[in-house]
C-alpha cells in the first residue's frame, strides 16, 4: 500500500534502545518524497522482555515503529478501527 501511494519512499532506523528492564525500543525515521520535497514522520516501537513468543525483539519493535510512523501519514488508519467497525 506504501508503495502505491508514495512511491520511492524510505525508511531507516535512527536508533536502537536496550533498557535495564530488557526492553527493546526502536527508533523509525519513515520519509515519503513527493513532488514539493520530503516529508518524514518518526515513531518509536517497544518490546518487552516479558513477550516469550518473540523471537527477534529489534524486528518486532521495528515493525511496530514502522506501522506507527505509517499512521503518522494517515496510512492503515482503519486498522486502528476495524474492531468498530465490524462490531456495527
Amino acid at each position: 500500500m506504501l508503495s502505491f501511494y508514495a512511491p520511492g519512499w524510505c525508511g531507516e532506523i535512527r536508533d536502537v534502545i536496550f533498557s535495564d528492564n530488557g526492553s527493546v525500543t526502536v527508533v523509525y525515521r519513515l520519509t515519503v518524497r513527493g513532488s514539493d520535497g520530503e516529508a518524514y514522520r518518526e515513531s518509536t516501537g517497544t518490546i518487552s522482555p516479558n513477550d516469550d513468543s518473540t523471537v527477534d525483539p529489534v524486528s518486532a519493535a521495528e515493525e511496530v515503529a514502522f506501522c506507527k510512523a505509517c499512521a503518522r501519514f494517515g496510512l492503515g488508519l482503519y486498522l486502528y478501527h476495524e474492531d468498530q467497525m465490524t462490531s456495527t
